[in-house]
């Protein structure tokens, strides 16, 4: 018994002993000194652009102070950059300086939001405010591009962009139509892709660029209105589609490309007219409505925007018109607004152009000839230019989306008077 009691009493010295060299080994690895929490980059300010800032630039750079960190760590920054209040489209990210410079334009007359955010790349972070600008309006030069283009005088001509060029068709004055194509690839230097194209000389005509080709559709020729359809793959030798096309023959229609195929709208063929017409091939052309939701009209403008066909202003039987209408089908139309914020007009001309409508010209019955400028985002709210006075007023002139500018083209600046000049604004 006694040997049994000594036997259980060494083994309970031995496990105490064994449980107290176990609890010496963890003390001594628990001795290493606690890790340090880290601490994020310390609050900085926006330095520019300034909060409230209107007719910043499209191209901005943007500013801001260093943002210390306590721990010694390496600064890198996010710049957050829309139009939403609190920005969280991150725009640029880890940047390593405190300035950074808009490489691709922002959008004209928007209200922007930015921050910035420091990180310490462990996990640290630190924001800033957010500050708002809007950005400038269309600049407007006192001079155009060319004031003498290479190609003659004319009004009521058509363009288009292709092929990386911008190209005048046909026109002319009222005792001497063109048929002759020109093209430019930087608006100054114009060249004669012929003189004498396949079609009939023609004005107030319609074009688009559609399947890889030039349209020149319809107009006034010596011989009286044309329904006729004919097309290019290089602005010199020219095919005809169809002598007469199944809409009435017509001029002062206008011409789109919308939903893969050729559309014309309106004009006049002795009367006017709000038909609707398509084609998928330039041949054979079915009537989406033969009376859209707008009123008779010709001397309208049109354009393809936010995925809808436009039509505005124009003249109808009750006179000149600043109404504006969209379509998503060519066939049901709703009213924009019954009354933009431009006067009454018709001869004007209108692109899409930095995500917006531009209406620019044309004549009203308060002022005659204009020289206006108007943009808008929706096609119910209208926006001015600053009036640039070296600009001359002008109607039957065309306008153009080119190389990251807008466009115009020749047209009549006052009675008789038929340019050929073309202006840039950016």
């Amino acid at each position: 018994m006694k040997n049994k009691a000594k036997s259980r009493c060494n083994a309970l010295v031995g496990m105490i002993f064994l449980t107290l060299l176990l609890s010496c080994s963890n003390d001594d690895g628990g001795n290493e000194p606690p890790q340090a929490e880290n601490s994020p980059p310390e609050a900085f300010d926006l330095i520019g652009v300034t909060d409230n800032a209107v007719g910043v630039d499209v191209t901005p750079t943007f500013s801001w102070q260093a943002a210390n960190d306590p721990d010694g760590d390496s600064v890198s920054y996010d710049l957050y950059l829309g139009t939403e209040t609190e920005p969280n489209t991150l725009f640029a990210e880890n940047i390593s300086s405190t300035s950074f410079t808009v490489q691709n334009r922002l959008s004209l007359i928007t209200e922007y939001h930015w921050k910035v955010v420091a990180k310490d790349g462990k996990g640290g972070e630190s924001e800033s405010v957010a500050n708002s600008f809007t950005t400038r309006n269309l600049n407007i030069p006192d001079t155009p591009v060319t004031a003498n283009a290479a190609f003659p005088v004319r009004d009521d001509h058509s363009s288009a962009v292709f092929d990386n060029k911008l190209w005048v068709i046909g026109g002319g004055t009222s005792i001497d139509l063109k048929n002759d194509v020109w093209y430019s690839e930087d608006g100054i230097n114009w060249v004669e892709a012929t003189s004498a194209a396949a079609f009939a000389k023609r004005w107030v005509h319609g074009t688009a660029v559609f399947d890889n080709k030039l349209w020149v559709i319809g107009g006034q020729a010596v011989n009286g209105l044309k329904n006729d359809v004919w097309y290019s793959e290089d602005g010199i030798n020219w095919t005809e589609a169809t002598p007469a096309a199944d809409f009435s023959p017509r001029w002062f229609h206008t011409v789109e490309v919308f939903d893969n195929k050729l559309w014309v709208i309106g004009g006049h063929d002795g009367d006017k007219k709000n038909d609707v017409w398509f084609s998928e091939n330039g041949v054979d052309w079915t009537e989406a409505t033969s009376t859209a939701g707008f009123s008779k009209r010709w001397v309208h403008t049109s354009a393809v925007f936010d995925n809808k066909l436009w039509v505005i202003g124009g003249e109808d039987d009750n006179g000149k018109m600043n109404d504006v209408w969209f379509s998503t089908d060519g066939t049901s139309w709703a009213q924009a607004t019954l009354e933009a914020g431009f006067s009454k007009r018709w001869r004007h001309a209108t692109t899409v152009y930095d995500n917006k409508l531009w209406v620019i010209g044309g004549e009203d019955d308060i002022n005659g000839f204009k020289n206006d400028i108007w943009s808008s985002y929706d096609g119910k709210n209208w926006t001015i230019a600053p009036p640039q006075p070296a600009f001359p007023v002008r109607i039957d002139h065309i306008a153009e989306n080119f190389d990251n500018k807008l466009w115009i083209i020749a047209g009549i600046a006052g009675i008789g008077t038929s340019k050929n000049d073309v202006w840039a604004m950016d």
